[in-house]
């Protein structure tokens, strides 16, 4: 395999911003190992949790090694196998999974229906890091878009389910923060359906008009505006922030009618990964891999999977009209546009998707 033009991309684990390009030699295959190469991939405020923390308990740095001192900040993507050792695994054949800021990566395969687990892989904390998807020839702008949302999507999914056993519970009414960000706009779009729910959108004031452009909402409440809105009935409250002056706004705002909190995104990161104080209900750290596998198993793998697909087609198909993708290729694309995703400066309505 020629070695020119592979490169591993690095971030200083101390200062994000800093960032090395090196080229790597791949190393020869061993029986059972593949070579895929990187096609495209998103990055999204999931890539910037993944390297604020990356040395947490979840170990989201190990998931590939780098020298000391660097990490492989982990994205998810596309990736075509170039060389394959591997029974069963035809070079030529894509996956979508999680990939490193790389040209090339090597696994080792261990089918399972629909695809792979990396059999060579350890440290990473679910098999959800693992597992490769069998994917269908390029699909140009719409893989774009899977590339954005489709290691999303899952987490939107899930917590329309959640939603729903809360409503046999008595809630009826749902508080959502963050509320332009992709996640909860795929939540928002599902809970449409849900005639029975009242549900607000809670953002920055930049981001309200676009959030009342989308019309997934029964409100619109910018953060600087809460406490003028009634809240009736048992709440249930999806934080998107992990922002513990607005998980509080939030608090104050519903009263006693807040039944549950769920922390299930980092839109506003900070250095801790232990949920904020902040009071009583106590927030729940929101984890989809776990919760995605209790569904399965009370449901059936096939209907869970059946339903999901069908759902993230019509939220793929619906955010065309609106998302614009931004594209760059090369690890100097990748590092400023990973470096602006650190920063919070993208919009809503924008993803960016790079190629190596």
């Amino acid at each position: 395999m020629p070695t020119t033009d592979t490169w591993d991309l690095l971030f200083d684990r101390d200062d994000l911003t800093r960032h090395e390009v090196r080229e790597v030699s791949p190393a020869l295959l061993r029986p059972g190992q593949v070579r895929l190469a990187v096609e495209r991939f998103g990055l999204t405020t999931l890539t910037a949790t993944y390297a604020l923390f990356g040395d947490s308990p979840l170990r989201f740095f190990d998931a590939f090694p780098a020298p000391q001192g660097f990490g492989r900040v982990p994205v998810w993507g596309f990736a075509r196998v170039v060389e394959s050792r591997a029974e069963g695994v035809a070079e030529g054949s894509r996956f979508f999974g999680y990939l490193p800021m790389s040209t090339h990566f090597t696994v080792t395969p261990e089918p399972v229906a629909g695809g792979f687990l990396d059999a060579g892989q350890q440290a990473v904390p679910h098999d959800w890091y693992r597992t490769y998807e069998a994917v269908a020839p390029d699909a140009g702008d719409l893989d774009d878009l899977r590339a954005l949302l489709h290691p999303l999507f899952p987490c939107s999914f899930t917590l329309a389910e959640v939603i729903d056993q809360q409503r046999t519970q008595g809630v009826k009414s749902v508080l959502i923060s963050s509320a332009s960000c992709r996640t909860a706009l795929g939540l928002a779009e599902l809970l449409l359906r849900r005639d029975d729910l009242s549900v607000t959108g809670v953002t920055s004031g930049e981001h309200k008009s676009f959030v009342l452009e989308r019309k997934l909402h029964d409100s619109v409440l910018s953060y600087d505006e809460l406490g003028t809105d009634l809240v009736t009935g048992p709440t249930v409250f999806i934080d998107f922030t992990n922002s513990a002056e607005r998980i509080r706004a939030i608090y104050r705002h519903a009263g006693d009618q807040l039944r549950t909190t769920f922390l299930a995104g980092f839109t506003h990161p900070s250095t801790s990964f232990a949920p904020p104080e902040v009071g009583d209900p106590q927030p729940q750290q929101y984890f989809t891999p776990a919760v995605e596998e209790q569904i399965m198993a009370e449901v059936g793998t096939d209907a869970y999977r059946s339903r999901f697909r069908q759902a993230e087609e019509e939220f793929l198909t619906r955010t065309q009209s609106w998302m614009e993708v931004q594209r760059g290729s090369g690890p100097e694309a990748v590092a400023d546009a990973f470096r602006s995703v650190l920063r919070g400066a993208h919009q809503p309505s924008a993803g960016m998707v790079l190629k190596p």
